[in-house]
């Protein structure tokens, strides 16, 4: 058995040595590209040294060095590169370099590569989905440091956001790795000009843990009426988060005291708030809205799983207006059971009669503003009502299986017009 093992080993040692040495040559001439001023070396090299992390002590400095280089075009996408390789790396001595990057206002920027950050909503999942996308996509340097930066980079990272730069994603970066009193500093920007900065705001708070501080700002961006919808949408899931991380019956409270409020959007995502916290009080709430024709609170009935709302979203399948009609599909796709595919199939067929009607008038010379109120345009088109049923459809047959045996429907059970 000794003498296979000693066989053995001298027939592997040589393979292993080898293949070290063939990594060790090939790191060489990655590193040795990464230096020339092509833009197709150099993207090249950069994509393909984050596959030798056991090069990772000679494969770091260079790649920390060559933030600092040009190149004849694309430099922003090269460090983009630079930056995702430093991630993969788990190259947390990067951090600093890619903040000083920042800090002297250097090319961080998609020139030649697309982003890949558009997102084209099809369906109402899509929109609902639509509304969380990365704020990280369209830079890989800032991504790299939200996910490579720790507590000990806040003071550098909120030096930055005093200087006004990148501040919605190095907010929500300091949000998760700042320490609680950093949540004073966040707050300081939650009256911001910037729409998209009091976003960063909404989504740090619900990251940092310091509910003293950040429930009272997040319920200001809910009851404040001409705030921005998506600013109150993500202060509503900030307050989620910290509702399920612990019990903070303040917070409850102040929900409570939203329901209350003439205003409809402060009282939906405030009732969206408590339904996700396993608060009756808050589908109340939502079940009063939807009847009403809120679209949101119908949304946000099937984001709970309400299934107390099922026969309440079956009768908004009716409505004239296209859109709730989708709303109320995509949450029937996530309460419902195969009982209900007939009738959102019934509630398609009958929509497409109804585009006809609103053809007729649009000719008549109906204005567009009235169509739109009275038939819910753009989230009521055929397109977004077809893709919405399709979905909800799938979501029962994953949940409940398949559907009844079809009955001559124009949508078969698979979801396909005939």
């Amino acid at each position: 058995m000794k003498k296979l093992l000693v066989v053995m080993a001298a027939i592997l040692f040589p393979a292993f040595a080898v293949a070290g040495m063939d990594n060790e040559a090939t790191v060489e001439n990655l590193l040795q590209s990464l230096k020339s001023k092509s833009y197709g070396s150099a993207w090249s090299s950069v994509d393909k040294l984050a596959d030798f992390p056991r090069e990772k002590e000679r494969i770091v400095p260079a790649l920390i060095e060559a933030l600092g280089y040009e190149w004849e075009e694309c430099t922003g996408d090269i460090r983009q590169g630079i930056a995702y390789s430093l991630a993969e790396l788990k190259a947390k001595e990067g951090v600093f370099p890619l903040l000083a990057l920042l800090k002297r206002g250097a090319d961080t920027s998609h020139g030649c590569a697309e982003c890949g950050c558009c997102f084209n909503a099809i369906s109402i999942g899509d929109v609902f989905e639509e509304r969380n996308l990365d704020p990280f996509c369209e830079n890989g340097v800032l991504k790299a440091i939200d996910q490579l930066a720790d507590f000990s980079h806040s003071k550098a990272i909120a030096d930055l956001i005093s200087e006004g730069k990148h501040r919605t994603e190095l907010l929500i970066t300091l949000g998760k790795v700042g320490l609680p009193r950093y949540a004073h500093f966040i707050s300081r920007y939650r009256n911001d000009n910037n729409a998209e900065v009091r976003r960063g705001v909404a989504i740090a708070l619900g990251l940092i843990d310091n509910e003293e501080v950040s429930v009272p700002v997040l319920t200001g961006y809910l009851s404040r009426p001409g705030e921005e919808f998506l600013v109150r949408w993500d202060a509503s899931d900030s307050l989620i988060k910290i509702g399920n991380r612990r019990n903070t019956p303040g917070l409850r409270m102040r929900m409570m005291d939203l329901l209350e409020k003439q205003d409809d959007t402060a009282g939906g995502l405030a009732g969206r708030v408590l339904a996700r916290l396993g608060d009756e009080r808050g589908l109340g709430k939502l079940r009063e809205l939807a009847r009403r024709g809120d679209r949101e609170a119908i949304l946000y009935l099937g984001e709970a799983g309400d299934t107390g709302a099922r026969e309440l979203l079956v009768g908004k399948l009716k409505e004239e207006n296209l859109a709730v009609r989708a709303f109320a599909m995509f949450s029937l796709g996530r309460i419902g059971d195969a009982s209900i595919i007939p009738l959102m199939k019934e509630a398609y067929d009958d929509s497409v009669k109804v585009t006809k009607t609103l053809a007729m008038k649009r000719k008549q010379g109906e204005s567009e503003q009235d169509l739109a109120a009275r038939y819910g345009y753009p989230h009521g088109n055929l397109e977004i009502l077809q893709a919405t049923l399709y979905e909800a459809i799938d979501s029962i047959v994953k949940r409940h299986g398949p559907p009844p045996p079809s009955t001559g429907n124009p949508i078969d059970q698979k979801g396909k017009a005939r």
